[in-house]
């Protein structure tokens, strides 16, 4: 993802978790460099984390996604924001004449989701408003929670922006596949959300895993190695993520855990006392 960075001095340094990725519009500045500027503004108090345009395929950025913006009142610690320089009166029509606003856009939803593990659930104006639900809004969902505003307004194309950001780098909701460990091979699966988790073993026989969000290989118990085979992956529609290997034994054994939730749990399927 492209950003050119024109610094805001209206942030917090401390927030809460990255529970929701909210879209906004700008209602008047038309370009990223013109938000950027109105962004610096002594008086402006107020701010985002990014920006895009309809001019070039490139953000503006202009608070640190670790630091809190000033855009949707309450909301703000929960939030991850991107004000698209837009008006919350366009049609649907006048959206999708758009193409490289929206394709920002999407390209920015699909670095935030892979980025902060965050899921594609389209929420609700009572999901948005409750800080610990997590999923993609727009600022109109938060109500007075989020200060009263009304964008992206009824005609904006949130099921295009999804789709393309679901099917950017791949296709299906998957970014491509990370590269293998030597010889062995990359499994993957999809989460309920499309979006793709791998297993491999390492060139020792450790059980590795690359799920969305991370940048590279990760050993899910560093005491294990000597595997022969495998790893197999697979995730169940209520998010219970395992891993199967062959052990130096020769005996199926599986590794086990809740997505996003507690540590990985061991299980020898064909000998509990080898691993």
């Amino acid at each position: 993802m492209d950003e050119l960075w024109y610094p805001s001095q209206h942030y917090s340094t401390t927030r809460g978790p990255y529970n929701k990725i909210v879209f906004h519009t700008t209602e008047g500045a038309m370009t990223i460099e013109s938000l950027g500027s109105w962004f610096a503004n002594p008086s402006a108090q107020c701010s985002s984390h990014h920006g895009a345009d309809q001019y070039k395929r490139t953000l503006g950025a202009y608070v640190y996604e670790n630091y809190k913006a000033w855009t949707q009142g309450n909301a703000n610690p929960y939030c991850l924001s991107l004000e698209m320089c837009a008006y919350a009166s366009w049609s649907r029509d006048t959206w999708l004449s758009k193409p490289v606003l929206l394709d920002n856009a999407a390209e920015w939803c699909r670095y935030m989701v892979d980025k902060y593990s965050v899921p594609w659930t389209l929420l609700s104006s009572t999901q948005a408003q409750n800080p610990d639900v997590r999923g993609i809004c727009q600022h109109v969902n938060f109500g007075s929670w989020g200060s009263g505003h009304s964008d992206c307004g009824s005609g904006f194309p949130m099921d295009v922006v999804i789709d393309k950001a679901k099917n950017w780098g791949g296709g299906g909701g998957s970014a491509p596949a990370p590269q293998a460990i030597g010889d062995n091979v990359v499994s993957g699966a999809n989460d309920p959300d499309g979006v793709t988790h791998y297993a491999c073993l390492s060139e020792s026989g450790q059980v590795l895993y690359f799920p969305p969000g991370w940048a590279n290989w990760g050993a899910i118990d560093p005491g294990q190695n000597g595997a022969l085979s495998g790893a197999g992956i697979s995730i169940s529609s209520d998010w219970w993520v395992e891993i199967t290997y062959t052990n130096g034994s020769k005996k199926p054994c599986k590794y086990r855990k809740k997505w996003l939730q507690g540590s990985w749990a061991w299980s020898g399927i064909g000998d509990v006392n080898a691993r």
